[in-house]
């Protein structure tokens, strides 16, 4: 816990380890191969960041009447203008949650949450780990989410 954040509860500092860059293979699904890769790296916590292109893409919503997932499909070619997110431990296995920021060829955009089913064209990846304890994730009463803990 770093001394000098007194005003919140729950923050935690960080080394940075080792650095990863590369290319996921075309035709994957990029949460999968990015959790594959995260898995074989044996990185537990840390930051990835994607910029490419998919084939077509699965984009999730959580609505928060609800508390579910609500999730659009798009079944055509997108560039990836920005792919980023947290690497932590749910039920002791990392766990990848990304947002993504798509576009398409008449300069529209499209955001949401990662989600299965999203085919990579062209991918390449920046995986930066975190060191010392891993982030854990453990469930929300309030959203049904799985957050990260905070005592």
């Amino acid at each position: 816990m770093s001394s000098e954040i007194k005003s919140f509860s729950g923050f935690a500092a960080y080394e940075t380890g080792k650095i990863i860059t590369g290319r996921l293979p075309r035709g994957q699904d990029l949460l999968k191969s990015m959790t594959k890769l995260v898995k074989e790296a044996e990185i537990n916590s840390g930051y990835i960041q994607v910029l490419g292109a998919v084939r077509n893409a699965r984009l999730g919503y959580f609505n928060q009447k609800t508390t579910e997932y609500e999730y659009i499909d798009f079944n055509y070619p997108l560039e990836i203008i920005h792919c980023g997110g947290n690497i932590s431990k749910l039920e002791d296995e990392p766990m990848i949650h990304a947002h993504i920021a798509l576009g398409d060829d008449q300069g529209n955009s499209y955001g949401g949450h990662l989600a299965e089913g999203t085919e990579i064209y062209v991918a390449e990846v920046i995986l930066q780990e975190f060191k010392g304890e891993p982030l854990e994730r453990v469930t929300d009463p309030e959203s049904g989410l799985s957050l990260w803990r905070t005592d």
